[in-house]
């Protein structure tokens, strides 16, 4: 499946591409005896797989892609000051060069405050916009095919017995905002206000497979038997979180029983993190990360 999506579904991004993947996505699903549909919500379009109303657990990830990024997205997911300094690198960066060659031109070259100002406008912006949302994202191993090959994975695996218990939502346009999954929880805010959600975002790359809870989540008896239904084998580490000190950007921060799973690396002192995110070089998502997670999904389902 992994190799597949690679292949044939790489970027899911224009209208066209994220139609054929929908198109897939729907067909596979019903191969596999699961009712399927698209919910369109304003502009987003989600892929929803069995009954989320009646079932006791929703297993979601995002399928859009991003740009490409010439400054690359790496999640620290359990050191908040580290992750925040991180993110506020570039925008510094093009503040101080926007500003030092906007006075250049402006006050330098042109004695004019108004060629100052129109300078710093065009210079920051223009940057913003080369660095963040000029290219399209060819790359996208881990953000996001690796959520998505782990819901197919599930799927494939999944008794018939258990068809009723698990519902999969496929979310739109998680890299403007999270808006669908957004959307989605305005729809069904009753529904999902007691609904258990585990949202796959970057479990490819990396040993280290966290997960972070929201507080209704983690104090429920369903997260409980989660957490014991997987066990570290074949080089693997599981780490659960709570909220609370944690950091990871996705689709289950919109959810009152949300529960986000990574996949991260570590560093010698310890410090756990995602790399790659956002650049051509999401090349790297193994498909024992998939197996890994997927098997200790249908374990918890059991």
């Amino acid at each position: 499946m992994l190799q597949t999506l690679i292949k044939n579904h790489p970027v899911r991004k224009s209208n066209e591409q994220k139609e054929n993947f929908r198109n897939f996505a729907i067909g596979y699903a019903k191969e596999r005896g699961l009712d399927a549909k698209v919910e369109k919500l304003g502009d987003h379009k989600n892929v929803v797989v069995g009954n989320p109303d009646s079932a006791k657990v929703v297993l979601t990830a995002h399928y859009d892609t991003p740009n490409a990024s010439l400054f690359p997205n790496i999640m620290i997911p359990r050191n908040k000051v580290l992750f925040f300094a991180y993110q506020f690198l570039p925008i510094t960066l093009m503040l101080i060069f926007s500003l030092v060659l906007s006075a250049i031109i402006g006050f330098m070259i042109f004695e004019s405050r108004e060629i100052y100002m129109i300078s710093f406008i065009v210079l920051y912006f223009g940057s913003f916009f080369l660095l963040f949302k000029a290219f399209v994202n060819k790359n996208n191993h881990n953000d996001n095919t690796s959520g998505v090959a782990v819901l197919f994975s599930i799927m494939d695996k999944l008794p018939e017995s258990k068809i009723g218990d698990v519902a999969f939502i496929f979310f739109d346009n998680e890299e403007k905002g999270k808006l669908g999954s957004k959307a989605y929880c305005k729809e069904h805010k009753e529904m999902m206000e007691s609904k258990l959600l585990v949202n796959f975002d970057c479990v490819g790359n990396g040993k280290d497979i966290v997960f972070i809870a929201k507080p209704n989540a983690e104090q429920s008896q369903i997260y409980s038997e989660l957490v014991s239904s997987f066990v570290e084998k074949d080089g693997f580490s599981l780490h659960f979180y709570p909220m609370k000190g944690s950091e990871s950007n996705s689709d289950y921060k919109n959810f009152p029983m949300g529960i986000g799973c990574m996949a991260c690396k570590k560093t010698k002192k310890g410090l756990l993190y995602t790399p790659y995110i956002h650049t051509r070089k999401d090349v790297v998502c193994e498909e024992e990360n998939i197996e890994f997670i997927a098997n200790g999904i249908i374990g918890f389902l059991a």
